[in-house]
């Protein structure tokens, strides 16, 4: 499953969260510290592992 990176807007609390597409569309999701619903998608690493050496 992704994992998201989020910011709260009211708190400026950064957070990731394990969600399943379905779960990322709901538009469901809390900021932990301060519950509010103003939250917004950071930028995210990408790692990709592979099985081939570079």
């Amino acid at each position: 499953m992704p994992v998201y990176e989020y910011i709260c807007k009211d708190c400026h609390h950064s957070f990731e969260s394990v969600l399943t597409l379905k779960e990322h569309d709901s538009e469901k999701i809390r900021c932990p510290k301060c519950k509010s619903k103003r939250i917004e998608q950071d930028v995210a690493e990408f790692y990709a592992v592979t099985s081939r050496k570079s």
